[in-house]
């Protein structure tokens, strides 16, 4: 059984790494709690952190995110069933890549009746020991529930991977066309409903066929991600989306900017990529440029996006005739 020394409420976990489990102790009894924790201290790839008071653990659990929760069923300003149901409520809240992380939580309680324990596992409680807890007990349920987390842990960040991939376009790591396709379509019912403007901008490299021509293909995929990147860095707000349309092609989602402001940022883009100094005998004065096409309007019922690309596509083909190099807006 576990015996009582003097130890420090909250461990300090700053010699472990950002990797390391770490195990949260809410228990209203600083004994207990003190007693908890140098059992933990037996399990030394672990950090441990405690504290007797509900509101104080949602914080902790808020800001740090164990990967286990050992819970006093009984708290003095809250209830542990309630502290559980926060926790559990506040992670589906804080769901990443579809996917929500469940920190398994065991109940420590000297109540033993079923009625408790049924409680406490509707309320989102994974397991319960009874107090006075076995320390070989605790510290195989605390190996066994930090095994369980961790693979979970483990699945959400393969999901989180797999839907970048899903989104991602593989040579240049800008947005993919699906991840445009999806983008436009959320991003024109909002403008519509918000009855703000929305623009787009299309644009491709300039020769870039006869780039690939002249420098090989390996030089071309070089020549895509520098460019992505350059007309990326030209995207100033975090609601704008920019996406490799396909093949040299890019495309940029401009919600809540009106025609002018969309003319400034292909400007800028323009410039970035001219300034990237990449040379190809065959472009416009001897060096990679791009040519964009801007559309603007105000999305309405009676339209849908598609005719807004399609008007975009149609500057850039000006664009393309005018002389490359160069931006040219059309409004819908």
């Amino acid at each position: 059984m576990l015996t009582h020394q003097a130890y420090p409420t909250i461990f300090d976990p700053a010699a472990s790494g950002p990797t390391r489990p770490s195990v949260l102790v809410i228990d209203p009894s600083a004994a207990n709690r003190a007693l908890i924790c140098e059992c933990l201290r037996q399990l030394p790839d672990i950090q441990t952190v405690a504290t007797g008071d509900g509101e104080q653990a949602l914080q902790i659990f808020r800001d740090a995110w164990p990967s286990l929760v050992l819970l006093d069923i009984t708290q003095q300003h809250t209830n542990g069933l309630e502290l559980t149901q926060k926790i559990r409520a506040w992670e589906q809240s804080s769901h990443e890549a579809g996917v929500s992380r469940w920190t398994p939580i065991v109940f420590l309680s000297s109540v033993t009746d079923e009625d408790t324990l049924a409680q406490g596992i509707l309320a989102g409680g994974d397991d319960f020991l009874s107090k006075p807890v076995s320390e070989v007990v605790l510290l195989a349920k605390v190996r066994a529930m930090l095994r369980i987390s961790i693979r979970q842990q483990e699945i959400c960040e393969v999901h989180r991977r797999l839907k970048e991939i899903a989104i991602l376009d593989g040579l240049t790591g800008i947005p993919n066309r699906r991840h445009f396709d999806d983008t436009l379509q959320v991003e024109w019912k909002r403008c519509l409903r918000n009855e703000t403007p929305l623009s787009l901008i299309l644009g491709d490299i300039d020769f870039f066929k006869q780039f690939n021509d002249i420098y090989g293909h390996q030089a071309g995929d070089s020549c895509l991600k520098a460019v992505a990147n350059s007309l990326s860095e030209s995207i100033f707000r975090v609601e704008d989306t920019l996406a490799r349309y396909g093949g040299e092609e890019f495309v940029a989602i401009l919600p809540g900017t009106d025609a002018d402001g969309a003319h400034a940022v292909a400007e800028r883009m323009r410039q970035s990529a001219r300034d990237l100094c990449i040379p190809h005998e065959r472009g416009v004065d001897g060096q990679v440029s791009c040519s964009f096409g801007v559309a603007s309007t105000l999305p309405s019922a009676e339209s849908g996006p598609q005719h807004l690309l399609k008007t975009a596509d149609n500057s850039l083909y000006a664009a393309k005739t005018a002389g490359r190099n160069r931006v040219i807006l059309n409004l819908e």
